[in-house]
């Protein structure tokens, strides 16, 4: 943005210069990822409704408040829960060594009962008896009369004797009680080629969850330390409106002494104005930047006043590749090594599975075991010869996933390793452009003392004066900006080499 398109006239540029500082300032604030506010109103309400806001805020330090976010915050919560669900999940490989226990009872009453009556079959047996003792003679050449009287008494002493052991039989009474309990035990089954992968899934999981926690503080210190940045800016803004209304007021009694035309005191009016305007929009900025904060930190905090955060970092030698702590290459990395170990399953599931059982049974009707309880054994082998070509397909299938898996963590890679040069170099450039800002707000500072005293003793001009102070503002918002920035890229920098709670003093969850 020029000055020289806003107006050519001395007037113009200095209009131009207020515009470029406004702009920067916005800018500036737009980097804490600050959603644009409408300006407010130049006036004193804008003031106490921030000043209202904020004091609803609990002031904390930036390690408390990351704390109560890893506490409190939702957005880590539902992360949380979805790497727990993936971690239930592999879960479900274990079920191939597991042993299966099912228990069974039911109870049935039927109006056909069934018995078996042995008794029935004596007079069959009676018929048989007579038929071979009359035959036997007969049969073997001895012409001997059969004793009718013998002959019935042998049936009748057959008949007594078979009653006593031969009583019915139930099979099913009208009440009957079953009950049986099965242990079912896989000896061996391909499937147990896919017990690591339940724990690299989990791991996997695991290690998603550590980096939505280390991006959600990375938000929290992000938005917290753009806050402290606007806050300074704030004190630069508010510096910058007193010493307009210092011009103005200035002005105004040259005014009406005589000394000074009406112009003089129309730019000192406009350069409040502009002062004021400017104030509103950053205090606009402010609540909104905390109220964001209280989102991700599930709780309204505010930075603690006159307690700038510092942190020390300093970038790790690249030759040990830092970017690979990251929590997604991590992840990425032991997703890549749980579809591999799905490729060497898909490479055996031809084998057959082997299953022992026991069975132990319960029957209120002896039948003709003669007892109510039964145990059996069972040893099984089932080998699929064909499945219609589904192992195949699945096998084909996690190998092109198993690619993907693959250039999904050498992509991570990539990224990470590129996102840490830059928060490398730019750690470089922000402690670069802090010392230049400082070193021009301090000789703003000092031009505008010099300015001033020669504007009192009449040898400077009140342009020169709206010069300097507008030079002056935008120097001492450069610099504040800047020591934020400085720390926004140190936690960056942290983030990028996955270490960022450590730096800020959180301990890895369990």
């Amino acid at each position: 943005m020029s000055r020289t398109s806003i107006s050519l006239s001395p007037a113009g540029e200095r209009v131009g210069e207020r515009a470029y500082a406004l702009f920067a300032v916005l800018f500036a604030t737009t980097a804490f990822a600050a959603p644009p506010l409408p300006q407010a109103a130049p006036t004193a309400a804008t003031g106490d409704l921030e000043a209202a806001y904020v004091a609803t805020r609990k002031p904390m330090p930036l390690a408390e408040v990351l704390k109560l976010a890893d506490q409190k915050s939702s957005d880590l919560a539902a992360a949380r829960a979805a790497a727990a669900q993936v971690a239930a999940k592999a879960r479900l490989v274990f079920s191939s060594v597991l042993p299966e226990i099912t228990a069974s009872v039911s109870y049935v009453h039927t109006t056909a009962e069934q018995k078996f009556d042995p008794s029935a079959f004596l007079q069959a047996f009676e018929g048989v008896i007579d038929a071979s003792i009359r035959g036997a003679g007969p049969a073997y050449g001895f012409p001997i009369q059969a004793n009718d009287q013998v002959i019935e008494g042998v049936k009748q002493g057959f008949t007594d004797g078979a009653s006593e052991g031969l009583k019915p039989t139930t099979i099913v009474a009208r009440n009957s009680l079953y009950g049986n309990l099965v242990l079912t035990q896989t000896l061996f089954a391909p499937q147990m080629f896919l017990i690591p992968a339940a724990d690299q899934s989990k791991q996997a999981a695991r290690y998603g969850g550590l980096e939505a926690r280390e991006q959600v503080l990375l938000g929290v210190a992000r938005l917290y330390l753009g806050v402290e940045g606007l806050s300074a800016i704030e004190d630069a803004a508010k510096d910058a409106e007193k010493v307009a209304l210092k011009r103005e007021k200035d002005a105004t009694a040259q005014q009406q002494m005589g000394v000074a035309t009406d112009i003089a005191v129309l730019r000192a009016q406009s350069e409040t104005a502009q002062a004021r305007a400017t104030l509103a929009t950053l205090q606009g900025q402010k609540v909104a930047l905390l109220a964001m904060l209280e989102a991700l930190v599930g709780e309204p905090v505010r930075p603690v006043d006159g307690e700038p955060t510092r942190f020390e970092v300093t970038a790790s030698d690249e030759a040990i590749a830092p970017w690979d702590g990251t929590f997604l290459v991590k992840a990425n990395e032991y997703g890549l090594k749980a579809q591999e170990t799905f490729n060497t399953f898909d490479r055996l599931a031809w084998l057959p599975s082997l299953v022992a059982q026991a069975k132990g049974s319960y029957n209120s009707n002896k039948g003709f075991a003669g007892t109510n309880f039964m145990f059996d054994a069972v040893v099984a082998a089932q080998w699929t010869l064909y499945d219609r070509g589904q192992r195949y397909v699945t096998m084909h299938e996690n190998d092109f996933k198993t690619v993907e898996a693959r250039a999904k963590y050498e992509g991570s890679r990539a990224k990470a390793k590129a996102n840490w040069i830059g928060a490398k170099t730019n750690l470089v450039a922000a402690q670069v452009a802090l010392t230049q800002a400082e070193a021009q707000a301090s000789l703003a500072t000092r031009a505008q003392k010099q300015i001033d005293s020669a504007y009192q003793a009449g040898f400077s001009t009140s342009l020169e004066v709206s010069d300097i102070d507008s030079k002056r503002f935008f120097a001492m918002s450069a610099a504040a900006q800047a020591r934020a920035q400085l720390e926004v890229r140190k936690v960056e920098l942290a983030a990028a080499e996955g270490r960022l709670a450590a730096v800020l003093g959180l301990e890895e969850p369990k």
